[in-house]
């Protein structure tokens, strides 16, 4: 085996400096000798001491190689006990130490090896993590992450030339790290820019959240439903204030991932899914009966009244409170309409309609267009006189509506605020909202009461009578509280008193008590007759009989009953 040598003059080198890399062999050291072995033989194995005498032969004198050989023959009578056991002894520690030397060279070689293996490992990693997993070492995983390092490649030519200038190889390292230092300072620039945007777009949204807490709004934290995330919501429906809707009244706020700014976002009643919001709102209207024909001669305007604030969330926030009450109060109006069909009541998806004598009042549930102002203050109605003549009726209707509603929800809040029993279970299940039922009642009270004083006044025409007709409207309110809410809901309660004079000077006392059922809507007469011997007695109510008593649930039937007492009355 035959190795070509590579011989460098160390004065000779570029520019006349001395090159640090390049080091004459006879001044290596063992860790140094080592690895410049193994890279010139490849592998221990291959090195055999019949090669090294070869070698050794080749280059040199044969009265080199005869030293040498003495000096290997001394060097095995030593191992084989031919020198004297001094000489022995300092041989075999020379020996010994000389292994224990290259031994711990070994050691350091794999251990730089390993480290050089580890190097090359985490520089894999950024690009092949499963295979530099494979070959870092446990204890490298512990402490350091596989993608802490990265590595570029240089193109051939630029090493080649490295290699052989080194001024420009100090150019290219400048070069290089001039560019580094450019990169990292437009990272840091770019990083510094986005942490500054995201420190605006963070302080814009949480501005705009303690803006609608600050106006005294119910915050709740929630789940985006598109995305799981972590969100901020807002109760603006009136479930804290005694509504039991089906619809809760919940938002989300879902923030711009580019400007910041809060969005108002409403969610469904089922699931919590985003929805997007129709409003609607109710409206009242009147037709009346002309020439056969029913014709609009009212209707209530939009009236939207609230102080605008200059934030878009806080206006979006107040216009969806306001429309799901104008929800509430139709859903409530149809679900009593329900039963009352019976009653000339009829119900559609957008409309309630009540039909009386003379006239049909409806409760409409009207899209809402904000671009369409004519619609909404009513400018294409309001035409002529005619047309517009029940308005104010209908304004006022409209707002006796949401005031029972209101009453309602109050009656509802205590209900919740009061002991839970076995009582107040039944009440909270049951309770309805007497909305639309009073206002009926009332409507046909007053017909119910037109119609007795028509028979009344018929009957005396007829037996030629001269009759005083006295009425007392509402007489259950007297004694009740002033409260004009308690005062809506309580059963209309009005009292006819009829005296009637026969030839022979006798009296007849008629009282009608004109009431109806809890259904408000239903004719209840109680008729009481008290007969009377003369104007003193009945003055004086002394010795009076009563006649009859009895309840009627239909004109006929008390303008029948009527007739035949009258008629007895007049006979005497």
């Amino acid at each position: 085996m035959s190795y070509d040598s590579l011989y460098l003059d160390f004065d000779l080198n570029d520019n006349g400096h001395p090159d640090p890399f390049i080091k004459d062999e006879n001044d290596l050291s063992l860790q140094e000798l080592i690895p410049r072995i193994l890279q010139e033989r490849k592998q221990f194995v291959d090195i055999t001491e019949k090669s090294l005498v070869d070698e050794i032969e080749s280059l040199e004198s044969s009265k080199t190689v005869d030293e040498a050989l003495d000096g290997f023959d001394g060097l095995n009578s030593t191992v084989s006990g031919a020198l004297p056991v001094s000489q022995e002894e300092s041989v075999q520690e020379k020996f010994n130490s000389k292994k224990l030397e290259l031994t711990k060279s070994i050691n350091n070689a794999l251990n730089e090896t390993s480290l050089s293996l580890d190097f090359v490992s985490l520089l894999v990693a950024s690009v092949k993590p499963n295979i530099a997993k494979n070959t870092m070492s446990p204890h490298l995983q512990k402490l350091i992450k596989p993608y802490s390092l990265n590595s570029d490649k240089l193109a051939k030519e630029e090493v080649e030339t490295l290699q052989k200038d080194t001024n420009r190889s100090t150019k290219i390292g400048h070069g290089w790290k001039t560019e580094a230092t450019s990169k990292i300072k437009d990272l840091f620039k770019e990083a510094s820019e986005n942490l500054t945007m995201q420190v605006k777009k963070e302080n814009k949204y949480w501005n705009m959240i303690c803006l609608v807490w600050s106006n005294d709004e119910a915050l709740f934290r929630l789940r985006d439903p598109d995305n799981n995330a972590r969100a901020i919501g807002v109760k603006y429906g009136y479930g804290d204030s005694g509504s039991d809707f089906q619809d809760k009244g919940l938002a989300l706020f879902r923030k711009n991932v580019q400007t910041g700014e809060v969005s108002f976002h409403p969610l469904s009643t089922i699931g919590n899914k985003l929805v997007a919001k129709t409003y609607r709102y109710v409206r009242v209207r009147v037709l009346s009966r002309i020439d056969s024909d029913y014709m609009l001669t009212g209707q209530s305007a939009f009236d939207y009244n609230y102080s605008k604030s200059s934030h878009d969330i806080i206006n979006e926030i107040e216009m969806a409170r306001f429309f799901l009450f104008e929800e509430d109060l139709f859903y409530q109006i149809s679900r009593e309409a329900s039963i009352l069909f019976s009653y000339n009541v009829s119900v559609t998806a957008e409309k309630v309609s009540i039909e009386t004598e003379n006239e049909i009042v409806e409760f409409e549930n009207v899209l809402y267009d904000e671009a369409n102002e004519e619609e909404l203050e009513n400018y294409y109605q309001n035409v002529s006189s005619m047309s517009s003549i029940n308005n104010k009726k209908c304004q006022l209707i409209l707002i006796y509506l949401k005031l029972m509603l209101c009453c309602f929800y109050k009656y509802n809040l205590k209900l919740k605020q009061k002991v839970p029993t076995s009582l107040t279970k039944w009440k909270q299940s049951n309770s309805h909202p007497l909305i639309l039922r009073p206002l009926l009642g009332n409507m046909r009270h007053n017909k119910y009461l037109h119609e007795v004083k028509q028979i009344l006044v018929n009957l005396s025409n007829h037996y030629g009578l001269k009759p005083t007709i006295k009425l007392e409207k509402y007489t259950n309110l007297e004694t009740k509280s002033s409260n004009p809410f308690k005062r809506s809901i309580e059963i209309p309660n009005s009292l006819f008193t009829w005296t009637v004079q026969n030839k022979v000077d006798n009296v007849l006392n008629v009282t009608i008590n004109v009431t109806s059922n809890e259904v408000f809507v239903d004719l209840i007469a109680k008729l009481t007759v008290t007969r009377f011997d003369s104007m003193d007695a009945y003055l004086n109510n002394m010795n009076g009989v009563n006649v009859l008593q009895n309840d009627y649930y239909d004109f006929d039937d008390l303008k029948e009953s009527l007739e035949w007492l009258i008629c007895d009355f007049n006979s005497v």
